[in-house]
């Protein structure tokens, strides 16, 4: 399977997350966010729930 994007972000840490909501919010392209854990489970989110 083939998926096309603008861009690919590879990693769901702050810097990740931050820049794929940047992109996404200014209407530039589809945005893809690839990471090793299911977002649920991303390192960022948890400590945002503390």
């Amino acid at each position: 399977m083939i998926k096309k994007c603008e861009f690919l972000i590879i990693g769901s840490g702050v810097a990740g997350m931050s820049y794929a909501l940047k992109v996404a919010n200014a209407g530039k392209g589809k945005v893809v966010l690839i990471c090793k854990t299911t977002l649920e489970e991303a390192n960022t989110r948890a400590a945002s729930l503390r």
